[in-house]
């Protein structure tokens, strides 16, 4: 794994100035009665745990002129330059605030692939009894998937020291060579395209025959609604908070139960803009693949299309619809003759998949609304209920995260479970949605009428 595989490098290329692709781990810490730790603190800290993850030891090498995949090096830079401290003591700021500004700069991979940001001063946060340290871990999403993120947050912030990174095996650094790289990519590049395409094209035909047949099913493009226009760089975060105890008690899962509200949010939202009866709304669902699936890539999930049927009213049936929707499409990208298709590309030579990249993005659109979508909003559930954090005497209080928005997506969702708490993050574009904050209002109802319908609950009020 000394070379980036083709899905994490596309992940690579696709952040950029104006798009950040990142990953973002936001913990919350409460001091209570204590003194809240200082920077240096968390810095000595950070740089004791940090040999704990390998992965925090590496960076990118780009080849010159993409003639090559880029490549895995280590970082020769001390943990403590990939510390940023934040004074948020001004009293303008808010934790969503906060993760909004971080969310719209993305890293520079090949200079330092991930940065700790540590907030001090937060007067007011959610849920917080005492001094609130804001640590958000903002790391390359070509070398960190959610299930990464969970495994750096316990390494770094888990109790005692017994934290080893448990995830799968980390990418191989090596020398760089971007040169050799370069010239060997360039050389090769026949005999690979040659060599790739009788793979491919067998794969290919396998996948497609499946698709064709009705064995697996790939839902076409619908048309675009608002909340589809191509965002530009600002940031919008909404941080919505739940106590566990209202989601569950019933028979669907977090998951299920956040897409039934998610589907009830924005076909509410959709009515208010003069768009009533979209029947059609989808989210985009990563669906993480089983350890046991040999898988080259960094990143372990692939995109499911899931519908999320808001023309059925009443919550439960429209629960069991989607939790249907949702196995059906986890079945099929998970489903090997899928996976092949998938992994066929890892033989194509590297210089033509990233030109190929590379022109897409060009001519890709960066303003107004696309006609045709595949899925209308993005739905990232994460599961850190067996994390328990802690930093000096500070206690996380929450574990979260934020979505990335990108062409045609303008609002997006990410659901963490931490502890005791449920936490909701919509990540929008205000630009593109300026009333993000009513569809926030939106989505907060909608949670509560479905926890109320699926699991019995009422809405209680989140810890303090």
């Amino acid at each position: 794994m000394t070379m980036m595989d083709v899905k994490d490098a596309m992940f690579h290329f696709a952040s950029a100035p104006h798009r950040s692709m990142d990953q973002y781990t936001a913990i919350v810490f409460d001091s209570g009665d204590a003194d809240p730790p200082s920077f240096h603190q968390v810095a000595a800290h950070v740089e004791h745990r940090a040999r704990l993850v390998p992965r925090l030891g590496i960076r990118i090498c780009e080849a010159p002129g993409h003639w090559e995949f880029p490549r895995w090096i280590r970082d020769p830079h001390p943990v403590r330059d990939h510390l940023v401290d934040h004074d948020l003591s001004d009293g303008r700021h808010t934790v969503e605030s906060f993760l909004a500004e971080l969310s719209s700069v993305p890293i520079d991979a090949t200079d330092r692939a991930w940065k700790i940001h540590v907030g001090r001063g937060l007067s007011q946060a959610e849920g917080v009894r005492g001094a609130a340290t804001v640590v958000v871990v903002q790391i390359s999403h070509a070398m960190s998937d959610g299930s990464v993120g969970t495994h750096i947050a316990r390494a770094l912030f888990g109790r005692g020291e017994n934290t080893e990174n448990t995830a799968l095996p980390d990418p191989v650094a090596s020398r760089a060579r971007p040169r050799y790289d370069a010239a060997k990519g360039a050389v090769l590049l026949p005999l690979r395209w040659a060599r790739s395409q009788i793979p491919m094209v067998r794969a290919q035909k396998k996948y497609l025959a499946a698709v064709r047949d009705g064995e697996l099913v790939v839902p076409a493009p619908v048309e675009a609604a608002r909340f589809n226009a191509h965002p530009d760089e600002t940031r919008a975060v909404h941080v919505l908070q739940f106590p566990k105890s209202q989601w569950t008690g019933g028979p669907a899962t977090v998951t299920v139960t956040a897409l039934t509200a998610v589907g009830a949010a924005l076909a509410e939202y959709c009515a208010a803009h003069g768009e009533p009866d979209r029947d059609d709304l989808r989210a985009l669902v990563p669906t993480a693949l089983s350890a046991s699936v040999p898988w080259p890539a960094v990143n372990r999930t692939l995109p499911a299309a899931v519908t999320l049927h808001p023309q059925l009213a009443d919550a439960t049936r429209r629960a069991s619809a989607i939790g249907e929707s949702l196995a059906l499409q986890r079945e099929h990208v998970t489903d090997h003759r899928h996976l092949d298709a998938t992994r066929s590309a890892e033989v194509y030579p590297a210089a033509l998949m990233l030109a190929f990249g590379r022109h897409g993005r060009r001519t890709a659109p960066r303003t107004g609304t696309p006609d045709r979508v595949t899925t209308h909003t993005v739905v990232t559930s994460v599961n850190r209920t067996s994390l328990d954090l802690t930093l000096g005497s500070a206690r996380a209080q929450s574990c979260s995260g934020v979505a990335a928005l990108g062409p045609g997506c303008s609002v997006s969702h990410a659901v963490y479970g931490y502890g005791d708490l449920v936490t909701v993050c919509v990540a929008a574009c205000p630009t593109t949605v300026p009333d993000h904050a009513d569809y926030a209002n939106m989505l907060r109802s909608a949670i509560d009428e479905t926890c109320a319908a699926l699991h019995g609950t009422a809405t209680t009020a989140v810890r303090r």
